[in-house]
């Protein structure tokens, strides 16, 4: 009877663990960093539903959300003005948290940064564009030094109105390159152009919930 017992609590212990390891999810911290396009700007200078936000949904449906922060990206956000923050550690008001110890604390990172930066310019020259790259190495670089084991994702620019097809290869084929250095995943979302009805209105590169959607599938596939 004391053996039977004993086998009865025993199998009971390791199906509660086969159970457990079966169901439990891992909860992880999710943030978002970079321009217009990561907060999901449209046409009409109205935030949308981003492509972050999607992911957001789709980490809170598998139940492996801890935390989504987002307050650290901002619309017209540059390389520069990023680079900044992260070398003053910017401090977030309403809680006090600062940009590296959102970085730190994140499993998943999402940086989006440049279809802002380049198209406000008046007059997009080579230099402006060496100016970029060069910031972006140093913001990925800074990034994966705060967070070495983190799962860093940059997406791609695509063509716009000031953005030709031949800025956007030489652009993104150094994106890739660094993002590669630094051990960092470059999605390529240049795709996008090829969708009219990701776009509100013609002349503008924001996309509508469509476009976000699909750049959302893209970087679910590294994820």
């Amino acid at each position: 009877m004391k053996k039977q017992i004993i086998l009865t609590i025993l199998t009971g212990t390791i199906l509660a663990f086969f159970i457990y390891k079966i169901t439990y999810h891992e909860e992880m911290n999710f943030l978002a960093l970079g321009d217009g396009i990561s907060l999901g700007l449209t046409a009409y200078n109205v935030k949308g539903y981003s492509y972050n936000d999607y992911l957001k949904d789709y980490f809170e449906d598998n139940t492996i959300l801890r935390e989504y922060i987002s307050d650290f990206a901002s619309v017209d956000e540059t390389s520069k003005s990023l680079l900044n923050k992260l070398s003053n550690n910017e401090i977030l008001k309403n809680s006090n948290l600062t940009i590296q110890q959102a970085i730190s604390k994140a499993k998943i990172i999402t940086i989006s940064l440049g279809m802002d930066e380049l198209n406000n310019l008046k007059g997009l020259k080579s230099k402006n564009i060496l100016e970029y790259i060069d910031n972006m190495d140093k913001v990925m670089k800074m990034i994966r030094n705060i967070n070495k084991n983190g799962n860093i994702i940059v997406t791609s620019l695509y063509e716009s109105l000031k953005l030709s097809k031949d800025n956007i290869l030489k652009i993104n084929n150094e994106l890739k390159g660094i993002a590669n250095k630094y051990n960092i995943n470059f999605v390529d979302i240049t795709s996008v152009i090829l969708h009219k009805d990701f776009y509100m209105l013609p002349n503008n590169y924001y996309l509508n919930y469509k476009g976000h959607e699909y750049i959302c599938e893209l970087v679910k596939k590294t994820i």
